[in-house]
């Protein structure tokens, strides 16, 4: 019996390490999901000022070629606007698929801490 529970007592610790592991690697996603928030908030308000802008710059211009360029920056913003939101969107779904997948990684540890326990206890 006291072999069979020493062999319970250290998959239980090594459950807990990697439940301690798998909880670090949930935090550090939960910051870079933070960190990309903060990133698409900026993204958003470095739009609005390129926009504003190029309502500046449309005003002061005048003539055939003035006119070109502003419709050659304005397609050039907005190629930049939506590579950058395309690139965001794709690393929070990649963030939050991590976290999902930690979050299940944790509930697997966790129900086989609860049966080890009560095997330990028994």
């Amino acid at each position: 019996m006291d072999a069979n529970h020493s062999k319970l007592e250290q998959q239980l610790q090594q459950v807990k390490k990697v439940q301690t592991k798998v909880e670090n690697n949930m935090e550090q996603t939960r910051k870079k999901q933070n960190d990309q928030d903060w990133l698409e908030e900026d993204t958003k308000h470095l739009e609005q000022e390129k926009l504003e802008l190029l309502d500046s710059l449309r005003t002061g211009w005048q003539g055939e070629e003035a006119n070109g360029f502003h419709h050659f920056l304005e397609d050039q913003q907005q190629e930049e606007a939506t590579a950058w939101k395309k690139d965001l969107q794709l690393k929070k779904a990649h963030l939050e698929t991590e976290q999902q997948e930690n979050k299940a990684q944790l509930h697997a540890l966790e129900t086989k801490q609860t049966t080890l326990q009560k095997e330990w206890r028994a």
